[in-house]
């Protein structure tokens, strides 16, 4: 999922290194065994995915033209070396040689026009991205009057350049999350038919450090390492996504079915566990927001009075001490707050039920009937938490929000399923619906005012969000995402939950593994295990 923000330099612990060179064992036959929660979609397509499930898979497979460092500021890969034209509006990047896709077909800059030219194609089986619509010709290739979209250019092999139509700080940002695919595999498929070519989405082609070999629903994701990779040989050869849970990866991590697992639970006692049996953990500062998404077309949730009593409604800060044992922190508006952007000044929407009850008065909600729920028009406000199954502490918060909101007169009807099910909801625009709990990663650098999940947008937010996409200078980028940020703050078209903390559990075979936040995987070619 996507949510947005410029992280500034983390503390100390955001970088994570564990390194035991001694016993480091590059056999042959070495395996990873890395846990996640839920069943990926099967969605392997590098412009396309939809969870950060997919995604996992997807950036161990594929290569990116820039990552993130430590800093988050964009980091070369596929791109060697990169400059601007003196007006700022053309990025122009120097492709690595001699790198080759898994096939053994050689990457050039046709990749990465045919990556990026699909994105802006009419039949572009997602939303169309805000980066291609910045781009020169982006109008003219989308409605088919010109088959070349003019504003990325392949000078040769090996160097291709991007010109918008004003200098745009996010393409980076849109670099680093959305890798390049192959042309020579995908261009055989006609764009609208990207969603259905079922046998290519689930056996992909990269250029990344290890290569696919079996997705069995339910079960795993087998990689095998890329011997060709352009960043060195993998020192693992054979690295597993298993799915997993949070009941049961504990003991899949102290019996050894299990080497690397995100913790879904930062309880007291289970971390005791971990401590007893040596395993190691990691805290690194978290990336990614869990929220509660409104429907703002919805006839109950239209009024911006009736979205704010829902946050002063639900006890934020609880859920974090409760739930997080404190390893987490509550944000306020659509960014994370260790971005360089995120306002000062923030209505912080302290639980307040008295607040939360004074506003649904406001707006006409009140109970009329003596039956504890409010009701406007004859109708008691019920309001239906949808949430998904396969994150434990995402679970547990569904229903502290029901008793919450109770307390202020709402009914809530919570309605659970899995993972991809409750995705559904949101990825259907045409589906009205009241609330949906997800979570999603911040993407560095990037700001839009059209996530594909969302169903908000006001004139004065689309007056900020325009400002800010059409600029470099450090100056105007910082006064209209602080008007964007406040502007959100106040509309409130979600229900900012929690931050939780990144954890990492390292069984006791891991004997070198480095991350650090927003990239997970930047040096898995470097993992390594005893046998």
């Amino acid at each position: 999922m996507k949510v947005f923000s410029k992280s500034v330099v983390f503390v100390a612990m955001s970088l994570t290194l564990f390194n035991v060179t001694a016993a480091e064992n590059n056999s042959t036959d070495s395996i990873i065994r890395y846990a996640i929660w839920s069943n990926p979609s099967g969605n392997f397509h590098p412009t396309l995915y939809f969870t950060d499930y997919d995604r996992s898979i997807i950036f161990t497979l594929f290569g990116r033209l820039f990552t993130l460092d430590e800093q988050q500021n964009p980091k070369p890969s596929l791109a060697e070396n990169y400059e601007y034209s003196d007006n700022g509006k053309t990025l122009t990047l120097h492709l690595k040689p001699g790198v080759k896709w898994h096939d053994g077909a050689a990457f050039t800059a046709e990749d990465v026009y045919f990556t990026y030219a699909t994105e802006a194609d009419a039949g572009f089986p997602k939303d169309t991205p805000g980066f291609v619509k910045h781009l020169v010709g982006y109008e003219d290739y989308h409605s088919g009057k010109t088959d070349h979209l003019a504003g990325i250019k392949v000078i040769d092999p090996q160097t291709i350049s991007f010109s918008f139509k004003a200098p745009y700080a996010a393409a980076f940002s849109h670099f680093a999350d959305r890798p390049v695919l192959a042309k020579h595999i995908w261009s055989q498929v006609p764009v609208k038919e990207w969603n259905k070519a079922t046998a290519l989405l689930r056996n992909p082609v990269g250029t990344g450090p290890y290569k696919f070999v079996a997705f069995l629903p339910d079960q795993y994701v087998q990689l095998e390492r890329n011997d060709d990779y352009f960043g060195g040989v993998p020192k693992t050869k054979t690295l597993i996504f298993k799915i997993s849970s949070a009941q049961t990866v504990q003991n899949e991590l102290i019996n050894g079915d299990v080497d690397i697992a995100e913790l879904s639970s930062w309880n007291n006692r289970d971390l005791q566990t971990y401590k007893n049996a040596g395993i190691q953990i990691i805290e690194q500062p978290g990336v990614g927001a869990q929220y509660l998404s409104l429907d703002t077309r919805n006839e109950k949730l239209t009024d911006r009075r009736v979205r704010q009593a829902l946050v002063y409604g639900i006890d934020r800060k609880s859920i974090v001490d409760k739930l997080l044992y404190g390893h987490g922190q509550v944000f306020n508006t659509k960014d994370n707050p260790h971005s360089p952007y995120y306002p000062k000044v923030l209505n912080d929407y302290a639980y307040n039920p008295e607040k939360s009850q004074a506003l649904l008065k406001e707006a006409g909600w009140t109970d009329s009937n003596g039956d504890g729920f409010v009701d406007k028009n004859g109708k008691n406000f019920t309001l239906t938490l949808n949430y998904p199954t396969g994150n434990r502490t995402r679970e547990l918060t569904a229903p502290i929000i029901q008793q919450n909101l109770k307390k202020i007169g709402i009914n809530v009807v919570l309605n659970v399923a899995d993972f991809n099910a409750t995705l559904s909801i949101l990825q259907d625009k045409t589906k009205v619906y009241d609330g949906v709990l997800m979570g999603g990663t911040f993407r560095p650098g990037e700001y839009d005012n059209n996530f594909w999940w969302e169903r908000f947008s006001t004139p004065q937010l689309d007056t900020f969000a325009s400002e800010f996409s059409t600029t470099i200078d450090p100056e105007r980028l910082k006064t209209s995402i602080d008007g964007w940020l406040k502007g959100i703050n106040q509309e409130a078209p979600h229900v900012w939950l929690y931050i939780p903390n990144i954890g990492y559990a390292l069984s006791k075979r891991v004997t070198h593994y480095h991350s650090y936040p927003y990239e997970p995987f930047a040096d898995v070619a470097n993992w390594t295990v005893k046998q």
